[in-house]
């Protein structure tokens, strides 16, 4: 158990460091931030009085070990825009991008759920049976933002059922959480669907049913097996979505963290979006671990053969 331990936190620390690495680089490929940073038509003396204060006339290398430690700290310069410490700014717009991916991973596991068991555990059907997949294949096939804007338009703009924008009322969330379960449902019903039709094609599966169990009994106990791989997914899918909510986030105006660097990068808040991409990259990277670690848990086989999910 500790080999594993000291394996999934050494990978993980070796990914963050990557990570918060092609950040810093990306963000200095474009030469001296200060110099986006500056107002237009600024004169030089200022972008160079911006550069000093804010510290980017320092040589590269010192700027990179700088820069690594502040962000291990949660230590950013202040926002540009809102005038108050980055880091701030950015955990006070979590809540509301932890509440959207959590609605949205919910709604989407449920559905998984149901039309994994309902594909993959019915004998014989054909179309019957696998229509609830196309429909979910279908969903994986059209861009998020589309699927956003068609429901804005459907339930927001002819029926007026639901808010179609910000954060005012309880139902605000239907419509964004929907947009960003759509992404998250297929790959989840997927992985289930197909982990639960082999168990039912394992050998206990078919002395169950040569015993006398009912099929019902049967589904059930191969659908536990099957969550597993599922538990995976849905931690990736997790991590995915803290980062994945800017398209969704803009579509609807939902006051969280995408927005946030949307309106960072457009008023070139250099240290806001260096906050907020960081956090983004922390979270995800830390999302994983956890489900790795769950994972390992829930498996023993991993831990002691030291090999991932297969």
């Amino acid at each position: 158990m500790i080999r594993f331990l000291t394996r999934r936190l050494s990978l993980t620390l070796l990914a963050v460091w990557g990570a918060l690495s092609a950040v810093f680089l990306v963000l200095h490929s474009s030469g001296d931030p200060a110099v986006m940073m500056a107002p237009i038509g600024a004169p030089p003396e200022k972008v160079a009085q911006l550069s000093h204060a804010l510290g980017y006339d320092r040589p590269l290398a010192e700027q990179y070990f700088s820069f690594f430690g502040d962000a291990l700290r949660g230590h950013f310069p202040d926002s540009l825009t809102f005038q108050q410490p980055a880091i701030e700014v950015v955990l006070q717009r979590l809540g509301a991008t932890v509440l959207l991916a959590g609605v949205a991973l919910a709604a989407a596991a449920l559905l998984a759920l149901a039309v994994g068991l309902w594909t993959g555990s019915r004998e014989g059907g054909g179309a019957r049976r696998e229509w609830p997949m196309w429909v979910v294949f279908l969903a994986q096939s059209v861009p998020g933002f589309y699927i956003g804007v068609l429901l804005v338009w459907i339930f927001g703009v002819r029926l007026h059922w639901l808010p179609t924008s910000g954060a005012t009322t309880a139902t605000s969330i239907v419509l964004p959480a929907a947009t960003l379960a759509c992404g998250v449902l297929p790959p989840l019903a997927r992985v289930f669907r197909n982990n639960l039709r082999g168990e039912l094609a394992r050998p206990y599966s078919r002395t169950g049913t040569a015993l006398g169990m009912s099929r019902a009994r049967v589904v059930r106990h191969a659908a536990y097996g099957s969550l597993l791989p599922t538990v995976t997914v849905l931690g990736l899918e997790a991590g995915a979505l803290l980062g994945g909510t800017v398209i969704v986030e803009s579509v609807f105006s939902w006051p969280g963290v995408g927005q946030l660097a949307v309106t960072a990068l457009q008023n070139q808040d250099y240290p806001l979006v260096l906050a907020d991409l960081t956090f983004l990259i922390l979270a995800f990277v830390l999302v994983n671990l956890i489900v790795d670690l769950l994972y390992g848990v829930l498996d023993p086989r991993v831990r002691h053969e030291g090999r991932g999910p297969r």
